[in-house]
């Protein structure tokens, strides 16, 4: 990672009316008119106090992964942020420093603020691509209360060619959405669940609202690798759902919504061949220590940090997903 100076694109404090198209490296950022509405509630950042905030918290994770301590991170992250980097810790220390950790940077391209008198609240970042990286990420900072610090609470990375909706009200800044808001093609919490469910069928409730989009695709194509893998002597079960607390949503300026969420991909490896050797490979064969065979059972349980670009209620539009990742937080094992 690198020290920043002026290193961002100057935007307005809400940043609204800005689409910017994702594709490696990009111009400049178009500069939004104002057009603030006095009976609506101010951002709650400025631009110095935004460039404060994500300068100390690069400098925290960069501290962390030195060490590969999570304690650290824990002054400056939080929630599945701080989970999905504690599992890279793991799978970094299980191989020798092999697989090391996604690079992440809050050098930002584009930063949304909340408008809103109320806590928790929320600062959404469009990073520059990250030293060792090939797209930008998205990232989402919350402050719990007046006392507390900005944290780091969700990332992901971007897909190629995503395009990021533009925010309302440029010196405003966006208001924030209940997980439940309606008047959009599916509440925030909808479309993670639906999308979730997507994962583990292709074809099943909510297909024709989602833009077809490539990490679903590998995703699946990932799936079949493995059940192809193991069908001599085992079995592939999946399950999917929303992870408790990480959906959060703000408003974009055709009424519609970023969204954010993460979901909890849980992949179930079972011997069912008597006298079979089934053995676990790559990522969960490491997290697995010094035996990778499977006597029984093995749970593979995967964090999936997914954005979401969701139309307002009766567009014609998709849903658009706009970033994902996939990291292995865990493997448990279960005797026969």
């Amino acid at each position: 990672m690198t020290t920043h100076h002026s290193r961002r694109v100057r935007l307005s404090a809400g940043l609204a009316g800005v689409a910017l198209l994702l594709a490696g490296c990009g111009g400049d950022v178009p500069q939004p008119q104002p057009d603030p509405s006095s009976s609506t509630p101010l951002p709650v950042l400025d631009e110095d106090r935004i460039e404060r905030v994500l300068d100390e918290v690069e400098a925290t994770i960069e501290e962390g992964d030195a060490a590969l301590d999570a304690d650290i991170l824990a002054e400056r992250l939080t929630g599945p942020a701080l989970s999905m980097r504690e599992a890279e810790y793991r799978l970094a220390e299980a191989s020798d420093g092999q697989r090391t950790p996604t690079p992440l940077t809050t050098n930002s391209q584009v930063e949304v603020v909340a408008a809103t008198d109320e806590w928790p609240r929320s600062l959404y970042v469009v990073s520059h691509v990250p030293d060792d990286a090939n797209l930008p990420l998205l990232l989402v900072l919350t402050q719990e209360d007046a006392r507390s610090q900005y944290k780091l609470w969700f990332w992901t990375s971007l897909l190629p060619g995503a395009q990021t909706p533009s925010t309302a009200r440029p010196d405003a800044g966006s208001p924030p959405l209940a997980p439940d808001a309606g008047g959009l093609l599916a509440s925030p919490e909808e479309t993670v669940e639906l999308y979730a469910g997507l994962l583990g069928d292709p074809d099943g409730e909510g297909a024709d609202l989602f833009a077809e989009d490539p990490f679903r695709t590998s995703y699946a194509d990932m799936i079949e690798a493995l059940r192809s893998t193991v069908e001599v002597a085992g079995e592939v079960r999946e399950r999917y759902g929303v992870r408790e607390n990480t959906v959060s949503a703000i408003e974009t300026a055709d009424g519609g919504a970023l969204v954010v969420g993460v979901i909890d991909s849980r992949l179930f490896l079972g011997k069912t061949v008597e006298g079979a050797t089934l053995e676990a490979g790559g990522d969960i064969g490491l997290l697995m220590a010094q035996d990778p065979r499977i006597d029984d059972a093995a749970e593979a349980h995967y964090l999936i940090p997914v954005a979401f670009s969701v139309p307002p209620e009766g567009s014609e539009e998709l849903i658009s997903v706009l970033g994902a990742a996939q990291i292995l937080a865990n493997v448990a094992v279960s005797e026969g």
